[in-house]
Order: C-alpha cells, then sequence, then structure tokens
C-alpha cells in the first residue's frame, strides 16, 4: 500500500475520531482510540441479542415441525 494510500485511511479514521494523530516534525504519530468503537459494540450487542432470539424461536420451530 503506497504512503498517500495509508494517510489518506488515516486521515479518514481520524476525522470520525478513531485514531489520534500527534505530529512531531515532518511524521504523525498516530494512536487508537478504542473507547470511540463503544456504539459500535453497543450496537452489534443489541443485534447479537435480537439474532439469537430470532435463531433459537427458529430452531424450537423447526424442531416441532420434525416431530
Amino acid at each position: 500500500m503506497s504512503q498517500p494510500a495509508i494517510s489518506k485511511h488515516l486521515g479518514a479514521l481520524k476525522e470520525v475520531g478513531l485514531v489520534c494523530g500527534r505530529r512531531d516534525g515532518r511524521e504523525t504519530y498516530y494512536s487508537a482510540e478504542p473507547k470511540a468503537l463503544t456504539p459500535l459494540i453497543e450496537w452489534i450487542s443489541f443485534y447479537s441479542t435480537f439474532w439469537n432470539s430470532r435463531f433459537d424461536r427458529l430452531e424450537n420451530l423447526l424442531k416441532r415441525m420434525d416431530q
């Protein structure tokens, strides 16, 4: 991957708060911002619970249909 492509991706991640950058001369050092992932983790958790309950219901229905 080229340096300009990496810079573009890091810029996008910085824009949404997933990384922060610290300039040191001509270089920029990036670090991850894990707390920025909290909304995504909560969303995944909600839908994980939702889909697990739906799959459980489907499994029960299929078992009843096999009897």
